[in-house]
């Protein structure tokens, strides 16, 4: 989302309803690997991707070679219509996973890999009806998967494993979930052991599971507010295993086996969504905020919202701008029906200020905050912190709203180059992926850019797919997989 510096100018309830918006689109995000291989990020020749953006959430394939072109009548394998949700696709060898809801109905899907043939279709109920900002939608994180089973995680019920002949494993009950704008963040694997972190508005966690019976192996509380990352596995020199947790304010590390809090970097921004990106030994962050509270003084908002002097703003009262009434709930956080004091403050100061923009940690070494001395460099601009940040062949590619791409020197933070895509000049909710020596970033309409890899990019081709698209791709062996609002694709080189 993207915070204007200033709140004194008349399109302001336009720009914070927009913030807003695209808060909630968070959805896009997630899944993950068994354990990093060691210390190392870089993917082996790619025939799988078991989680969001890949081995290990890098968003880069190995191996593949891909279209440049595609579309309905270039370069198709197949298109298989599909439920609506905002879920990527995951691939094993032989399976595509999706999940989706129709009505009460919360949904899991097994396709063909090769066809694009329904295999399986497994249907649960709601627990709950949870209500959520309109962006989000019950299916909203990753699967993820270990090649043959199937891990997916429903707000509005838990935690749910499938084999992959679509028999269920096993199921644990979770929630219900504090969050205005609904939860987003995936569940990732680290060998048998499922982990979901859960950021909410009160009692924030960090749970593991052991992935072969659904049964707790620990679970730990987290003091972090909202949040819709999904977390990364690190293998530090000791062969620790480890799990790096963006959060709002902190990227905190576990261990693995216990779920202690090993340490942690501050000041790194807030409303995180999309993953930490690993590079070798150094990880990127990605957060929203300001260097000014982007919400004016508490006072300047009763006169203009209070009408009845009662000292607080009731949902009625901001109905004057109908687009600020959309996201009261985000406001009033014990959802009482009015904003106080105290919660306006909370969000104006205390989830506003504290860092945002890139930030470059390095890994290993020190125990406890680490702030002062891990911090390699920050890069504190308005960069999005939907789409993920990709670092692809020694650079780092950046892609926000209204089409503008950048990319970074991932080793000094030093902007390499800054310039947009022509024919795709909108909001992106997908994160950016890499294959082939080549980018491909997804905006909200499917417009499908690809670039050739570089510090100096160059944009190589534009495919529309002409249907909203909130899903991050997947690369599989020679394949590309996109999931657009009612249908998958799979696209791969050199077919008519």
């Amino acid at each position: 989302m993207k915070l204007p510096k200033s709140l004194s100018r008349p399109d302001i309830a336009t720009e914070v309803a927009k913030l807003w918006s695209i808060v909630a689109l968070a959805i896009l995000l997630v899944s993950f690997p068994a354990y990093a291989q060691k210390r190392s990020t870089a993917p082996a020749a790619t025939n799988n991707w078991l989680q969001f953006r890949g081995p290990n959430g890098s968003g880069v394939a190995d191996g593949p070679t891909l279209p440049t072109q595609f579309g309905a009548t270039k370069n198709l394998a197949w298109k298989a219509s599909v439920p609506f949700g905002r879920s990527s696709p995951v691939v094993t060898a032989d399976r595509v996973f999706l999940t989706a809801s129709e009505g009460d109905k919360l949904v899991t899907l097994a396709l063909d890999r090769k066809t694009g043939k329904l295999l399986w279709r497994r249907d649960v109920q709601r627990a709950r009806h949870t209500p959520m900002y309109k962006a989000n939608d019950p299916a909203s994180p990753t699967p993820v998967s270990d090649g043959k089973n199937v891990f997916v995680f429903f707000a509005e019920l838990g935690l749910i494993s499938y084999a992959s002949d679509g028999s269920e494993r096993w199921r644990l009950p979770l929630g219900p979930f504090s969050s205005f704008y609904g939860m987003a963040g995936s569940p990732v694997l680290a060998g048998n052991t499922l982990i979901l972190v859960a950021d909410q508005r009160v009692d924030s966690f960090l749970l593991a599971v052991d992935a072969r019976n659904g049964k707790v192996l620990w679970k730990t509380g987290r003091t972090n507010y909202e949040g819709w990352s999904t977390p990364v596995v690190y293998t530090a020199k000791n062969g620790t295993p480890q799990v790096l947790i963006l959060g709002s304010n902190t990227l905190d590390a576990y261990s693995i086996d216990k779920g202690k809090r090993l340490w942690w970097v501050t000041k790194v921004g807030t409303y995180p969504k999309g993953v930490p990106a690993l590079s070798s030994d150094v990880v990127y962050v990605n957060g929203e905020g300001a260097d000014a509270p982007f919400l004016p003084p508490y006072d300047d908002s009763l006169k203009k919202y209070d009408k009845d002097n009662d000292q607080r703003i009731q949902h009625e009262e901001m109905k004057v701008e109908p687009q600020m009434q959309e996201h009261f709930g985000w406001l009033d956080a014990n959802s009482d029906g009015y904003i106080d004091r105290a919660e306006y403050d909370f969000v104006r100061t205390g989830t506003s200020t504290s860092g945002h923009g890139i930030t470059a940690i390095r890994l290993g070494g020190g125990d406890g905050d680490v702030t002062s001395t891990n911090v390699l460099w920050r890069l504190q601009k308005s960069y999005p912190n939907i789409p993920a940040p990709l670092v692809y062949r020694d650079v780092m590619y950046l892609m926000k709203e209204s089409g503008i791409v950048s990319s970074v020197n991932p080793a000094t933070g030093e902007v390499l180059k800054i310039g947009r895509t022509p024919e795709a000049l909108e909001e992106y909710y997908a994160s950016p992926v890499a294959a082939d020596g080549k980018i491909f970033m997804v905006s909200a309409s499917c417009k499908v850019t690809v670039l050739k890899a570089g510090a100096q990019w160059e944009v190589l081709a534009m495919n529309d797919l002409d249907e909203e698209c909130w899903a991050t791709p997947a690369i599989a062996g020679n394949s590309l997989f996109i999931r657009t609002r009612g249908a998958l694709y799979s696209f791969a080189d050199g077919l008519k």
